[in-house]
């Protein structure tokens, strides 16, 4: 299972180290997204922005509307393009998915930790998915952990 977040990594690196080698030749700048580097933006001279997500290249609308369905990553470029907002979300994982990817410190117990300093009530939400399904407002614990675990059967990464 450790193995997984490696093999992310690895395959992140290609794609954006290849970019970024590529980009300057052409006059653009390459941002990869700190933690994974599994997404990333490239900004032509232009002021053109193309978006990538694993393999995905935005040559048609499919690397956008990749990171437009990863609400985290959503996030990150439109908090980066200047667009208002939610402040202090962060993500958490399923106690399998933060197994395989070795980030222990971001499970559903973290979650509620997190929950607690930043202060009820709270929105939780899978990390995918549309029209509001799966997300909630709670506002103690039962609540929460009642949330977590649906948005859960929907996804394996959720937004506090």
């Amino acid at each position: 299972m450790k193995n997984v977040k490696r093999r992310l990594k690895k395959e992140s690196l290609v794609l954006g180290k290849l970019l970024k080698k590529i980009a300057p030749r052409i006059g653009a700048t390459v941002f990869l997204e700190p933690e994974w580097e599994i997404a990333g933006q490239i900004t032509f001279k232009s002021g053109k922005h193309s978006y990538f997500r694993y393999n995905t290249l935005d040559l048609n609308p499919v690397g956008a509307s990749d990171i437009a369905k990863d609400k985290d990553y959503a996030n990150l470029f439109m908090r980066r393009l200047g667009y208002p907002v939610v402040p202090d979300s962060k993500t958490f994982f399923s106690k399998e998915w933060a197994q395989a990817i070795g980030a222990s410190g971001r499970t559903i117990d973290d979650a509620y930790a997190y929950s607690r300093r930043f202060g009820f009530p709270v929105v939780v939400k899978p990390n995918t998915g549309s029209q509001g399904s799966g997300v909630a407002i709670v506002h103690n614990r039962r609540e929460f952990y009642r949330a977590m675990r649906a948005a859960f059967k929907l996804d394996r990464v959720v937004l506090v």
